[in-house]
């Protein structure tokens, strides 16, 4: 399941076809220091290449607003 695409309500397999595959990505600038592992479709791959982070994430605010409320462990832990 395409992280982006469950926090924005959509059906990733019906826009990239049910054989696709889901890629992993890392966004650097969530939170300070730390590296976010995601997991998106194809077209949002794409998106997240042409836009760049912050436009993604401006363009997919409920899953912005879905990793703010994630907080990553601490750097201490």
């Amino acid at each position: 399941m395409c992280d982006v695409c469950s926090a924005e309500g959509r059906d990733w397999k019906q826009i990239c076809g049910s054989k696709s595959k889901l890629r992993g990505a890392k966004l650097y600038k969530v939170y300070v220091g730390r590296t976010t592992n995601i997991k998106l479709c194809k077209m949002c791959d794409i998106d997240l290449f042409m836009l760049g982070e912050t436009n993604f994430l401006k363009k997919n605010i409920h899953y912005a607003v879905e990793l703010a409320s994630q907080r990553p462990a601490s750097v201490f832990d």
